[in-house]
């Protein structure tokens, strides 16, 4: 067996020397930091460090190093204890009793342990084998942790197309097809949507000092979904309870069945409203509203009418707004053209050209094809903004805005806080329930107010819960979108004309030059021209 590097300190005609044994296989030999540290703990008198160091760094052990001329009171064997971060191990280190001092036993050394802290792990090996061995100065792994197991994150599988990113295809003359846009997914009676595979949380373990090791923190999902859909007694599964087409937005499951009007929306069907998604065949006229929890899909072209959708809004060739128009989607929108109107969705925008509107969306917005225009008004998103040109010849005052995170990032603090809040009503409820439960078991009377306060709290606690985890997951989603837009920027094509202002998350800039295939982003407190 290799013999380890270490040291002892021996009296020698009541002078105390320290002696260095070298391995016999030529590893390293014991450090002076490391003697420093145990002749601190055994409160050694005064000793020249310097002049130790020097007798260390000679390497020549045939003689004993002087440490001082009086005797000191003989020190026993000794275990120093050092416990790894967040206590997934212990480690022992031993060193030598001085000249007259004594030896551990294993009751010593598991004194020493408790001592330490470790009450969890211990290896009654690694002490078996120091007493058999007696081998200083080496770490032996005196405990170990039971270690947390970790589980995994809850994990939705889809059975449709959930893609609402996809551009509409680009045809080779430069034009873009409107006509395939695979916007509506159709489903049959009975068709499975979607599969939930709970979050797994793991075991939690015992650290070396007794204390728990939590796995990491998984993310629990649920199956949101909205009307026509069954979900399975497990909560794992969801089917469709009617034939229509299946839409995703902010991570709910709708189906909707589709309202189809054959030709205008005018005088001859007046304004519609419907739970589900709408089609319409020919144009919406001025004046006109359509409101549909699904999607809107106008073939013709919309004038000054009101499209507001809970799911996406798809103009096969366009809106002229006449400064009446206006769209509103949950979703995205998908259009041709939009003229003279005003667009807001949650969702992003893609459209061929957009001209002197009033546009906000939350999501990209794509003005791409053969003209990619935007000219004219002011266009507004919390992340990137594509186009093929911006501006025009004629010095059009066109404004493009990114919105800075700031005001999303107080969202969610405000959403922390108020998570907080509801949790320790519920901390509230769940204590004072106690003490009452308590009062009853021991027979003691318990109040009306307090009875009607249970009662109150009871009726009050599902809420607290339903609430709690809405908060938790808006939030969730809203710190993922932050992240996603962090680096926003808008990329321009082509050309980029005069009289375009640019605003990327409060620092703003207006364009006299005209530019060409260009990158503009935020860089500290200017926006700056960078390469595509």
């Amino acid at each position: 067996m290799a013999v380890h590097s270490y040291f002892e300190v021996v009296n020698q005609d009541d002078e105390m020397w320290l002696k260095i044994y070298p391995s016999d296989d030529g590893e390293e030999m014991v450090e002076l930091d490391e003697i420093i540290s145990y002749l601190d703990v055994i409160k050694f008198p005064s000793y020249d460090a310097v002049s130790l160091g020097d007798y260390l760094k000679r390497g020549d052990f045939s003689d004993m190093y002087l440490l001082c001329t009086e005797p000191i009171i003989p020190e026993n064997e000794r275990c120093i204890v050092s416990i790894l971060e967040r206590g997934e191990r212990a480690l022992a280190r031993f060193y030598p009793p001085t000249t007259g001092g004594g030896m551990l036993t294993e009751s010593d050394i598991i004194s020493d342990l408790k001592l330490a802290g470790i009450k969890h792990g211990i290896h009654k090996k690694a002490i078996d084998h120091f007493l058999a061995n007696h081998e200083y100065c080496r770490d032996y792994i005196i405990a170990d942790a039971t270690m947390p197991v970790q589980g995994h994150n809850a994990v939705v599988k889809y059975f449709f197309d959930i893609n609402t990113t996809a551009k509409p295809k680009l045809n080779e003359d430069g034009s873009v097809d409107f006509h395939q846009l695979g916007n509506i997914k159709p489903v049959e009676v009975g068709q499975k949507l979607a599969e939930l595979t709970p979050a797994d949380r793991g075991r939690k373990g015992i650290s070396v000092t007794g204390a728990t090791l939590n796995p990491i923190k998984v993310k629990t999902r649920v199956l949101r979904h909205g009307r026509n859909i069954r979900i399975s007694e497990d909560k794992c599964t969801l089917y469709s309870e009617v034939a229509g087409h299946v839409t995703l937005v902010d991570d709910m499951v709708m189906v909707s069945d589709i309202y189809r009007v054959p030709a205008n929306v005018d005088s001859s069907t007046g304004d519609i409203e419907y739970q589900g998604t709408v089609e319409v065949a020919g144009n919406v006229s001025t004046g006109f509203k359509i409101q549909a929890e699904g999607d809107i899909v106008v073939n013709g072209v919309v004038e000054g009418a009101t499209l507001i959708s809970g799911g996406n809004i798809v103009l096969k060739r366009g809106m002229q707004g006449m400064d009446r128009g206006e769209l509103q989607a949950e979703g995205n929108i998908i259009a041709k053209f939009l003229e003279n109107c005003k667009v807001k969705c949650n969702g992003s925008l893609k459209a061929d050209a957009v001209l002197h509107s009033q546009v906000e969306c939350r999501e990209s917005i794509d003005v791409l094809g053969k003209k990619g225009l935007i000219n004219g008004g002011v266009i507004k998103t919390y992340a990137s903004i594509q186009a093929t040109t911006l501006g025009s010849t004629m010095g059009s005052k066109t404004e493009l805005v990114i919105y800075s995170d700031i005001d999303l990032i107080k969202q969610t603090n405000e959403w922390r806080d108020e998570i907080k809040e509801k949790q320790e009503k519920l901390d509230k409820i769940e204590k004072v329930a106690d003490t009452v439960k308590k009062q009853l078991e021991t027979n003691v009377e318990v109040s009306p107010e307090q009875m009607q306060f249970i009662k109150n709290a009871i009726s009050h606690k599902p809420l607290y819960l339903k609430e709690i985890k809405q908060l938790k997951m808006d939030r969730e989603n809203l710190l993922e979108r932050i992240e996603r837009n962090k680096n926003a920027c808008i990329l321009v094509e082509k050309t980029v004309y005069p009289g375009t202002k640019v605003t990327i998350k409060d620092m703003s800039r207006n364009f006299q030059e005209k530019l060409s295939h260009c990158r503009l982003i935020r860089d500290g407190a200017d926006v700056r021209i960078a390469g595509f």
